[in-house]
């Protein structure tokens, strides 16, 4: 028995492990064998309505101890001071609404600070998100500094490691009709020391179609269309800020990026998941966590990235949410049992696997697949179906190898860990509808981030719709081993977006802490984590 299967185990034969902190904060361990201590020390609620984004993606400034958050509910950035949070206290300074600063756009997507000069960057896509969007750099009190245009619907942004550039992921997502549809790309942005920022510092990197890898899955109503459906979502940044890596997650792939020339140097495919070999629960309608192997393949299809130095090498972490093109215009979503009779049911993927299972509501037949599928034979059948997202973390070489994968590791512990809550989703806060997401992308991870507790490295990963924080001790990327899974559901943190790890030199309170935003209670814990 493996060690994940052992600590599955001791999930399955032991209580829920729930600590109480200052401020009535409560962190809800699963499992007894983490190397790491989690403590709630402290909580900031938005106070906007449950489902608005009160709370998103979130950032940190040592030198003025405070967070910024983006608060999509309200169109506004959040000041937050972290002098206070051993004391359970996290309250808002300062909100910044979009209005306050002169600049018009339809939201705030995300916010960067530069860690050596002090300011923030917050991205705004335009009132008309296929228009151009503007950067805006703002200081530590929120005053607006400069700003430029962008790509279109720029959707996160990173600073440099040295602070001398900022990244911006440009998504260019189609009107909803498809009589628009922009470029996706990536504004390299020369920053100064004091935040003024001229429109000539600002380049604008499209793709170019000969790096292209032949891989990668077509996708839109011809060859023109899916060129334009390069749609970049979020960015990383090595230590020596040599390359950004970037996800392109309808694609199923992820770009690599020279910053010093300004030019995308490689586009490869993620590949493919198969699940005759990983288990998977693929119906909402079973009513039972129902793992097992299908015919079927996987798109990963990552949201957010993350990059870590191990003795002296660069490794890749995406988190593999699963996302698709579902647009008036055009889109590639159906149900398994909607399209069965597409299929090729002698094809050798499929071997002559009976239609049945592909109606059946409790079997395939509920799962979303994608028509953009490129397993189609020459009268026009589909040789296997495939769907959305990884339901896992992975972990690649900087040559964007993959060198592992937690395959089925997510819903198996959040199975054992907490059943109720097994593939489900919150729509009103308290109202856990399990088993919801089985037959639509599963446990939803979102974001990861890496950081150093002790003398190991671990990777946090939040899952979107099931809820919690996933670690990982990932010191050896090659065997990455599962650590713990822990959520602060019960104290009303629903729904982690955005994460942030702030090392122990730049901790007030000495350790290591997680920033993690919670996009639908518009919310943000702050955990602090130390070596046990």
């Amino acid at each position: 028995m493996n060690k994940l299967h052992k600590v599955i185990t001791a999930f399955a034969a032991s209580a829920i492990i729930t600590t109480t902190y200052a401020q009535a904060q409560s962190v809800n361990h699963y499992g007894n064998q983490s190397n790491i201590k989690v403590e709630q020390l402290a909580r900031y609620h938005s106070n906007t309505e449950y489902g608005e984004s009160g709370t998103e993606i979130v950032s940190f400034d040592s030198k003025y101890n405070q967070a910024y958050s983006i608060n999509g509910a309200l169109n506004a950035v959040d000041i937050l001071d972290m002098t206070h949070v051993t004391r359970g206290e996290f309250p808002l300074k300062k909100r910044i609404f979009l209005k306050d600063i002169g600049i018009e756009g339809s939201d705030i997507t995300s916010v960067a600070v530069n860690k050596k000069y002090h300011y923030i960057a917050v991205s705004i896509p335009a009132s008309d998100k296929t228009d151009a969007g503007t950067v805006a750099f703002l200081n530590h009190e929120g005053k607006l500094l400069s700003y430029v245009k962008v790509g279109s619907l720029p959707d996160m942004l990173t600073f440099s490691h040295d602070s001398k550039k900022l990244l911006v992921a440009n998504e260019g997502e189609p009107n909803d009709d498809l009589t628009v549809n922009p470029e996706g790309s990536v504004s390299s942005i020369n920053v100064s020391r004091n935040g003024i920022i001229k429109q000539h510092n600002v380049k604008t990197i499209p793709f170019n179609r000969e790096q292209i890898s032949n891989d990668i899955r077509s996708l839109g109503r011809n060859e023109d269309e899916s060129f334009l459906n390069l749609e970049p979502e979020y960015i990383t940044i090595d230590d020596q800020n040599k390359f950004a890596y970037v996800s392109i997650q309808e694609r199923n792939a992820i770009a690599k990026f020279d910053l010093k020339r300004n030019k995308f140097v490689k586009v490869q495919s993620m590949g493919l998941k198969d699940y005759r070999k990983v288990p998977i629960d693929v119906s909402d309608k079973d009513n039972t966590v129902n793992m097992k192997n299908y015919p079927l393949f996987g798109m990963y299809q990552p949201d957010g990235i993350a990059q870590m130095k191990i003795k002296g090498k660069t490794y890749i972490l995406t988190a593999n949410e699963g996302d698709t093109q579902d647009y008036d215009g055009y889109s590639e979503e159906a149900r398994i049992a909607d399209i069965s009779d597409q299929f090729n049911y002698n094809s050798s993927y499929l071997n002559g696997t009976d239609q049945a299972l592909f109606n059946d509501k409790k079997a395939l037949g509920r799962l979303k697949t994608s028509t953009s599928n490129p397993f189609v034979n020459k009268n026009g059948k589909y040789d296997v179906p495939v769907t959305f997202g990884g339901r896992s973390f992975s972990i690649l070489n900087s040559d964007l190898s993959m060198i592992y994968d937690s395959k089925a590791d997510f819903e198996t512990i959040t199975a054992a860990a907490n059943k109720d809550a097994f593939n489900s989703e919150q729509e009103n806060m308290g109202d856990v509808k399990f088993d919801s997401r089985s037959d639509d992308k599963g446990p939803e991870p979102e974001s990861v981030v890496t950081g150093d507790i002790g003398k190991s490295t671990y990777a946090f990963i939040g899952l979107e719709r099931t809820g919690g924080i996933m670690v990982y001790n990932v010191t050896d990327p090659y065997h990455p081993v599962f650590e713990t899974y822990f959520n602060s559901i019960d104290n009303g943190d629903i729904s982690p977006e955005g994460l942030t790890f702030i090392p122990a030199e730049m901790s007030s309170t000495q350790k290591p802490l997680l920033l993690t935003s919670h996009e639908m209670s518009g919310t943000i814990a702050v955990y602090e984590l130390s070596a046990k």
